[in-house]
């Protein structure tokens, strides 16, 4: 079986589209991480009007993040509030002489100007559960009452309360969900840590472009079975010892293997790059730095690995669907139009307002793939069970890879020659 396997492992490799398949992926994701570097941008809080770009940026980001770390209180919360009304006059708007948006400046524009700029990330995370749809955190910021000391967590659960019995959003929930998130946010350890994670965090934003490495395993892997079609070497091989018993199954292992080499390599490129340029300080801290309202108690590593995992069983799931389709179809081409369909289609379509067709829609590898998507309020109701999204769409990429390959290898081993 062993020698099967490697056979057929230096078989797939040997295709030109392979060595194709791996330069585009690595072309395209040192395209996407170079841009991402070049293209961080954060204000100058010395000067007024000045912002730094690149490796500056990612500096002034991590001085601005260190000098604020330490626990999200309701009594720092409270604080920092009060700082940026300080700035702003009865309606809300910046008083003139903070102002460093006009032609002249008013006399403390860099006094607003440096708070806007070491604090305006704070003030985003921290009014974020006060902000409904788009709205900016400065004019949600000069609305909320700080006469007292502000109730931050009361305010969070107000806030996914509000989301689990709203009638009309994109998903609706049973009581069993209710019941379910409620209790999962109950879990979450607060107050959260506030800290420098750079890196983990740009990991997280950069995660979705391991679609990249699912389409490679779809070219790579869709002429496993059917390249034997094409080229008439089923009738030899069907024919031999191990033909109809083994062959099979060590077509599959052997693409397995190679898809899986493919999807860590690229994922291992999308996180050391970041953590070698942002740092790989902050693994710890919760992923509530990002939001709030997230209801997982996860650390910025876990969700890392969470979100690598699931990429992972997806990129199973599309090669057990290509190998099903090489098994049966002998056009390569009309192979790699479903898993482009499969993977690319989804970026293009919105949210719905529709609860089951969004419940579908997240279920597809780009979505899942979005920790935005991957670690918000979905769920599954079956009768009085729920399952999050993470753990519906693992369930169903396995399901898929299992009933794929077996199919697949079944499919050859009973091939009839022509």
């Amino acid at each position: 079986m062993g020698s099967l396997i490697r056979f057929e492992i230096k078989k797939i490799c040997s295709r030109r589209v392979v060595r194709a398949s791996l330069v585009f992926i690595l072309a395209m994701l040192c395209v996407v991480l170079g841009f991402n570097i070049v293209s961080q941008y954060t204000l100058n809080p010395d000067r007024v009007g000045e912002e730094y770009e690149g490796a500056a940026a990612i500096a002034q980001i991590r001085a601005d993040a260190e000098a604020l770390a330490g626990p999200i209180t309701d009594e720092r919360a409270t604080e920092v509030l009060r700082a940026y009304k300080s700035f702003i006059d009865d309606e809300g708007e910046i008083r003139d002489e903070y102002r460093y948006d006009r032609d002249i400046p008013g006399d403390k524009a860099e006094e607003y100007w440096r708070f806007h700029a070491t604090h305006g990330a704070y003030l985003s995370l921290l009014v974020r559960p006060w902000m409904v749809g788009y709205q900016m955190p400065a004019s949600v910021a000069a609305t909320i009452d700080d006469s007292a000391t502000v109730d931050l967590y009361g305010r969070i659960r107000a806030k996914i309360a509000s989301q689990l019995g709203a009638a009309g959003g994109a998903f609706t929930y049973t009581e069993a969900e209710k019941s379910f998130w409620e209790d999962k946010e109950g879990g979450v350890s607060v107050p959260v840590e506030y800290g420098y994670a750079g890196g983990w965090m740009d990991f997280l934003d950069l995660v979705q472009f391991l679609v990249f490495a699912l389409l490679a395993v779809v070219i790579v892997c869709a002429p496993v079975f059917n390249v034997e079609y094409r080229e008439k070497t089923d009738a030899v091989l069907l024919s031999t010892k191990f033909g109809k018993t083994r062959l099979g199954c060590a077509k599959v292992l052997a693409a397995l293997i190679v898809s899986s080499a493919l999807y860590w390599l690229a994922a291992l490129l999308l996180l050391v790059v970041p953590l070698a340029f942002f740092g790989a300080d902050g693994a710890g801290l919760h992923l509530q730095i990002i939001n709030l309202a997230y209801t997982y108690n996860l650390t910025l590593l876990g969700a890392s690995l969470a979100c690598c995992l699931v990429g992972y069983l997806a990129m199973l799931g599309l090669l057990g669907l290509t190998l099903a389709l090489s098994s049966r179809v002998r056009s390569s081409m009309g192979i790699l139009a479903v898993g482009v369909a499969i993977v690319i289609i989804p970026a293009f379509v919105p949210n719905l307002y529709n609860n089951v067709a969004n419940h579908v829609l997240f279920l597809f590898p780009y979505n899942a793939l979005n920790p935005y998507n991957l670690f918000d309020l979905v769920s599954y109701a079956i009768g009085p069970a729920v399952i999050e999204l993470p753990v519906m769409a693992c369930v169903l990429y396995a399901l898929l890879f299992a009933a794929g390959s077996l199919l697949a290898a079944r499919s050859f081993s009973r091939h009839q020659v022509a």
